[in-house]
């Protein structure tokens, strides 16, 4: 019996070990599918970019956790697309090693790299370089290869999109920069009319051509375009010809103001391609801009002008007087459900709701 119990604790024991041990080991399945990263690295911890790519060489630096680039020009970089590019990078995964030790780099497109992406970590003196090769005769992958390891192997192929980008796909392409929340006044010049518009007191008024309550929806709407409106090209980077694009006398002046700042976008001519030449007084950039932005700055000041004849919302009114020479209605609401309308003059009693509620 003793020998017995002794047998069933070891048993237990064991069962429980192996269970243990188990549990933090990975499924020999996974184990045997797991990919090697290409880099043992983190995104957050890259601070210097360097990408040559569709005939552009872009090197970007961060600094106080801020992108730029710096060369071929320096301007502010779009976070985004940088965040995209080292986000795929340090999460590259080699699908499959094809040579342990490289014998031939033109077999693969990689003696000229359709895409080259160096980076350095911070703290670290030494540049890593990704390079990226031809596609796989399936089109599903990318040869590729690290500049210090002579293996060739296998990425992903739709990864290029992300990698193969230019100087313009990685700068900042807003076409104006001013804090949308701040904004106070804004003011419209064509070559046939001025609007000019206040924000006070949570609503926006028009000063100019007329002084009337705006239709603060539309004022709205084209702020957040001009926030959100991206250059589609870049032309001249040191504004030189301004008369060549319409920009000495620009066409439309659109001033925004944020109590002591602002800014200004002046736009020009139209390009070949249905777009419009235009430039930010405070930058000598000239860029293109899409003509859908043109309309939407050339509108009539009659569209600015509020057509309700009051403001208010209808699902929290409670009350509605109609006064007539010879007559008097009151309607109110109830304070509790069904919240029904009820007449109060000229005699209390029932109302038909739908009806009121049109009216209202």
């Amino acid at each position: 019996m003793r020998s017995t119990l002794l047998l069933l604790t070891l048993a237990a024991m064991l069962a429980a070990y192996a269970y243990f041990i188990e549990a933090d080991r990975p499924p020999r399945v996974e184990a045997e599918n797991a990919k090697e990263r290409v880099f043992n690295m983190e995104s957050v911890d890259l601070v210097e970019l360097e990408v040559t790519a569709s005939g552009d060489r872009t090197v970007l630096r961060k600094t106080d956790g801020i992108w730029n680039i710096i060369e071929p020009v320096r301007t502010k970089a779009d976070g985004i697309e940088v965040s995209s590019i080292t986000t795929g990078v340090s999460a590259l995964e080699i699908e499959r090693v094809v040579q342990d030790i490289a014998d031939d780099l033109d077999r693969f497109g990689l003696s000229d790299p359709t895409v080259e992406i160096a980076f350095k970590a911070e703290g670290e003196d030494r540049v890593t370089r990704l390079l990226l090769g031809n596609q796989t005769s399936t089109g599903g992958h990318l040869y590729a290869m690290r500049s210090d390891d002579p293996r060739v192997f296998l990425v992903d192929a739709y990864l290029q999109s992300s990698f193969d980008l230019t100087t313009f796909d990685f700068r900042d392409k807003a076409i104006v920069e001013f804090d949308r929340d701040d904004v106070d006044r804004l003011s419209l010049t064509t070559s046939t009319h001025t609007v000019k518009l206040v924000h006070a007191d949570g609503v926006w008024l028009l000063e100019e051509p007329w002084k009337l309550r705006a239709a603060s929806n539309t004022v709205n709407a084209l702020l957040t375009k001009l926030d959100t409106a991206r250059m589609q090209a870049v032309i001249e980077t040191d504004g030189a010809n301004l008369e060549v694009y319409g920009l000495a006398a620009p066409l439309i002046s659109a001033v925004i103001g944020a109590g002591s700042a602002g800014a200004t976008l002046l736009v020009g001519t139209n390009t070949d391609n249905g777009n419009s030449y235009a430039r930010d007084e405070a930058r000598s950039l000239i860029f293109t801009v899409e003509n859908s932005l043109v309309d939407d700055l050339t509108r009539s000041p009659e569209d600015y002008r509020q057509v309700e004849l009051f403001t208010f919302n209808p699902t929290t009114t409670t009350r509605l007087e109609i006064e007539q020479p010879e007559a008097r209605l009151v309607i109110t609401k109830s304070e509790v459900a069904p919240f029904a309308w009820q007449r109060l003059e000229p005699l209390p009693g029932e109302v038909d709701q739908g009806t009121v509620s049109d009216l209202v």
